[in-house]
């Protein structure tokens, strides 16, 4: 039976509520984290709510017994995750202590493996380092096998030697190449004992005889064998007595054979006497004193000489890299020779006769002989890079890996050891040894020297991981690190360059040579205007301005001056440029000034060391701006604005190009700094800034001049303006009615004055930019204006007059008008106007001055001009306006 029957419920109320609780509630605490109570008392109610609906009256007990089963299935439930939790919580605090032990134990293991590793490492190091020794001592005990089997047959040869018996060491000649080697090494180690046994007894006096005689007519017979190969070009046979020679005393003797006998130093051009070829062919250098010319080309003896030095270079390293087992110091060798006696020689000669000829030949020789000897350098330290180097290396890892055969012991290390320090030079210092330790000791020191050879032969291999390129270089005595693309002589080359100048361009000859010549060529430069200046100086104070101007280059004292033109590249009349006078200044002496200045650079920069050149170029300079500045240009435009200071004479207009000329002057000095100074002294930022400094301020200076001159010029030429206006005649303009010249020409004063006024108009033209132009005429143009304003003032002009004074203006409006100046064009239209007020009629008079361009102007300055009217005082309508 359902239970809710019993409570008076409909048929299945209870189990509709658990199943709402069980599917709702949980759920509901379970997913909704945002718990209410009041939706969750409205789920698990929901049936009683809407059973509720259904009746009328209100039964409280479905609701009680819905939320007991609700509350017990809770407290179920609580229970339930309670033991849960601390089930979960017993599980893990198990599962962490396992963790912790394993983690233990794993830690312990590594440590326990680590420590394996360690003494297995250490038991290997142990291992490789017994097997390096025992390596070591094995090579140590081969070679002491080896030196002991050395001795031993040493000392047979000794004692068959003592013997006078030489017939093994014939029979080694007779074997071929490897045998006349080992018979080198043989009789090396045989004259060391030699001199180690000085003192010894008498018995061994036959077997030192021998080997000294032995020794001597071997290396004679090898000499005479290279000698014949050498002459028959038998590249074979020479190579293995040079091989031969090279064992026996590190190839002293062969080589020089090689170089005594080299075609090149008895070629008929070197025979000839040095002092003659340099005679001709000094002569051949025309001009080379002369500073206006231009340097020589290198001297031609010079240039064959280096051309036959590359030719001989070129050629014979063909057979020396086939010859010599050291190529690379027969080359140097010959190169040292070639340097030192020939050319060396050569050129003390021919700078010896340049020297005594004057101090500018002396450098432009020193400069153009440098420039061909770099060439030669530049040229074989190529050859060197791209040909000697990697055919060197290629014979040095041949060498090693043993293609090139080689003698029963090293060959010595040094070129240096000779058959007589074995004989003489080692006697002296060595203590008497007899006997095995007399031989054991020969032994010693030549394998002293075979182990520096070995040692050398060496490098670069496995051991020292070194490249044989390096290895070649250590022969010379070059580091790895030096430049990868640099062949092996390219040092070598370079000391004999300067080798060869060294005491021309040691410490500061060179520098205090060319100091001398600069001063020497800028007063010569300079002399002509020093001369004219002195001759000018001499003459009377009143005559200073015409001393200036009368010593005129190319008898141009009197020509008038030619159209204006911008080009500073030429001078003279013809050419658009003012003429240049000795006196002054002129662009053709300031461009030998710079011209000499840039030579002399040029050389300081072939010359001078690299970290010298900036101050080279640095005092080369100052030398040029003190020059031009207080030996020139100062002294002549201080000339020029003294001789503006007699306002007696006229001003020569010709001054406006001595102004002309200054600033071409300094235009060039400004071109010639960017051009020629910067790009030796900008990388230094203190010299340029000095430089610069230095240079400015002598533009500024010469500045400051121009502009003296041009304001005293402007002054002088108003003053003269003046002085002839002040030779207007009182009667000039009340003329008689029959003087029909004064009516079509004007007066005197004023055709004087228009003229001049067209001279300085031309004059500024030719000399003068167009902002300087305009300046300087405007200042001419408002100074006449107003002195007219004045002078017209003066002087009562007739009725016939005012047609004359009307003529005057119009010509000084004409001559203003050239100006090409609007300003003063608006000024002496207001002039012309001016002068008609003494040509109208009294009745027009007013018309005059109240309705035109008069009518702007001072009231009491029209009356001065009024009043001045000869019918002034006489006309009522005349003297209204007074």
């Amino acid at each position: 039976m359902d239970p809710s029957r019993a409570f008076g419920l409909p048929e299945g109320y209870f189990t509709q509520v658990r199943t709402v609780i069980a599917a709702e509630g949980i759920n509901h605490f379970a997913h909704n984290t945002g718990f209410s109570a009041g939706a969750f008392i409205e789920q698990i109610s929901l049936v009683d709510l809407e059973f509720a609906k259904k009746n009328s009256m209100f039964e409280p007990k479905p609701f009680v017994r819905t939320f007991e089963r609700a509350l017990e299935k809770l407290l179920g439930s609580q229970g339930e995750l309670g033991g849960k939790i601390a089930q979960l919580e017993r599980s893990t605090k198990t599962y962490a202590e396992d963790h912790r032990k394993k983690m233990a134990r794993l830690k312990q293991t590594f440590a326990t493996v680590g420590s394996s590793f360690e003494r297995l490492e250490t038991q290997i190091s142990e291992v490789g380092s017994n097997t390096i020794r025992i390596g070591e001592q094995l090579d140590t005990v081969a070679k002491e096998k080896d030196r002991a089997e050395a001795i031993k047959e040493l000392v047979e040869f000794y004692a068959e030697l003592n013997e006078g018996n030489t017939l093994r060491l014939d029979e080694l000649l007779d074997g071929g190449s490897e045998g006349m080697i080992k018979v080198a090494h043989t009789l090396r180690r045989l004259n060391t004992i030699v001199v180690d046994n000085q003192y010894s007894a008498p018995t061994d006096t036959l077997a030192k005889r021998q080997i000294e005689i032995y020794s001597e007519n071997f290396e004679k017979n090898m000499l005479e064998s290279f000698e014949a190969a050498y002459r028959e070009n038998d590249i074979h046979n020479m190579s293995i007595a040079a091989r031969t020679l090279d064992a026996f005393n590190g190839g002293v003797s062969v080589v020089k054979a090689y170089i005594n006998q080299h075609p090149f130093f008895l070629s008929s051009m070197i025979s000839q006497s040095q002092d003659s070829i340099a005679e001709a062919s000094y002569q051949s250098m025309e001009g080379i004193s002369d500073i206006s010319h231009l340097p020589p080309a290198p001297d031609r003896w010079l240039a064959q000489l280096y051309a036959d030095t590359r030719d001989v270079m070129f050629k014979d390293w063909a057979v020396i890299s086939k010859v010599f087992p050291r190529p690379i110091e027969v080359m140097q060798q010959l190169l040292k020779r070639v340097f030192e006696q020939t050319i060396q020689s050569y050129l003390e000669t021919l700078l010896g006769r340049a020297e005594r000829q004057s101090k500018l030949a002396f450098l432009r020789v020193l400069s153009s002989s440098h420039i061909e000897t770099r060439k030669l350098i530049e040229d074989l330290q190529r050859f060197d890079a791209e040909t000697v180097t990697p055919a060197v290396t290629v014979l040095e890892s041949a060498r090693r890996s043993g293609n090139v055969p080689q003698g029963l012991l090293d060959m010595p290390s040094s070129a240096q050891t000779s058959s007589a320090q074995f004989s003489r030079s080692r006697a002296k210092k060595a203590t008497p040894r007899r006997g095995r330790d007399a031989e054991q000791s020969a032994i010693d020191d030549d394998d002293d020297l075979d182990d520096e050879a070995a040692a050398r032969d060496r490098l670069g291999e496995a051991k020292s991981g070194v490249s044989s390129a390096a290895a070649i270089a250590a022969l010379i005595g070059r580091s790895e690190g030096d430049n990868a693309g640099v062949g092996l002589l390219h040092g070598f080359l370079n000391r004999c360059c300067d080798d060869l100048f060294e005491s021309y361009v040691a410490g500061s000859n060179y520098m205090r040579a060319e100091q001398v010549h600069l001063k020497e060529a800028f007063r010569q430069t300079l002399a002509p205007f020093a001369r004219a200046r002195a001759e000018r100086h001499s003459s009377s104070r009143g005559n200073a301005l015409l001393g200036i101007f009368n010593s005129v280059t190319g008898g141009a004292n009197t020509a008038a001056l030619g159209s204006g033109t911008n080009s500073v590249g030429s001078t003279g009349a013809s050419s658009g440029q003012p003429a240049e006078f000795e006196g002054t200044v002129t662009a053709t002496t300031a461009r030998m000034l710079l011209q000499v200045h840039a030579e002399a650079i040029a050389r300081g920069v072939e010359l001078e060391n690299d970290g010298l050149v900036t101050e080279c170029v640095a005092n080369l300079t100052s030398i040029l701006l003190s020059t031009l500045g207080d030996e020139y240009l100062f002294p002549a435009l201080e000339d020029v604005l003294e001789s503006l200071q007699d306002l007696r004479q006229e001003p020569d207009l010709r001054t406006f190009g001595v102004i002309r000329v200054a600033n071409i002057v300094v235009r060039l000095v400004q071109m010639h700094f960017q051009r020629t100074v910067v790009p030796f002294v900008g990388a230094s930022s203190y010299v340029y800034r000095d430089m610069v400094a230095e240079k400015n301020q002598l533009m500024s200076r010469v500045e400051m001049s121009l502009n003296l001159i041009s304001n005293k010029l402007v002054g002088a030429c108003t003053q003269w303006i003046m002085g002839i206006l002040a030779k207007q005649r009182k009667g000039d303009f009340r003329p008689a009615d029959d003087d029909y010249t004064a009516f079509e020409m004007g007066t005197q004063p004023c055709r004087q004055c228009a003229d001049y006024l067209h001279r300085i108009e031309r004059a500024c033209r030719q000399s003068m930019g167009v902002e300087n132009q305009e300046r300087v005429l405007t200042d001419v143009g408002i100074t006449l204006h107003r002195m007219l304003m004045e002078h017209l003032r003066k002087f009562v002009v007739s009725v016939a007059g005012g047609l004359v004074l009307v003529k005057d203006v119009s010509k000084y409006r004409e001559a203003i008008g050239s100006f090409a100046i609007p300003a003063l064009n608006e000024k002496f239209s207001i002039l012309q106007d001016i002068s008609n007020i003494f040509v109208v009629q009294p009745a027009a008079l007013k018309s005059l001055l109240d309705e035109g361009p008069l009518a702007r102007l001072d009231r009491a300055t029209v009356q001065g001009f009024v009043q001045m009217r000869e019918d002034g005082r006489t006309s009522s309508l005349v003297r209204q306006f007074l």
